[in-house]
């Protein structure tokens, strides 16, 4: 019988939610996944990100996710925020509704909160 993984609900303030949101979901736009990079987040290739990416999406409020999930969500969203070379950088302005520095504390603030969840 397989193990199911606990699933973890963080109440997200509407800056957190962007930057998690934005970041999902601009890669296949402007930015591209590779498979070195989805296997450097979690994934098991490109493939694997883009087939669950919208569930991801969806399960962000309700019901949540599992650590292992919150994190491959947050290593995604980082990149996409903070690489000029792999993710969108400095275009981040164009697709957030938020100012880059509100999105960056809200980044710390999540990292902290992800970080102490257990597996």
């Amino acid at each position: 019988m397989p193990v199911m993984a606990t699933t973890h609900r963080i109440d997200l303030d509407d800056v957190e939610r962007d930057f998690l949101l934005t970041g999902l979901l601009q890669w296949g736009g402007v930015v591209a996944m590779t498979d070195d990079l989805a296997k450097a987040t979690g994934f098991s290739g490109a493939e694997d990100y883009y087939s669950r990416v919208v569930d991801l999406v969806n399960a962000l409020d309700d019901p949540g996710l599992s650590a292992t999930d919150w994190r491959r969500a947050l290593a995604v969203a980082e990149v996409a925020f903070s690489s000029e070379i792999l993710g969108l950088g400095h275009q981040w302005e164009d697709f957030s509704h938020y100012d880059p520095d509100d999105t960056y504390q809200a980044m710390r603030r999540l990292q902290w909160r992800v970080l102490g969840l257990s597996y």
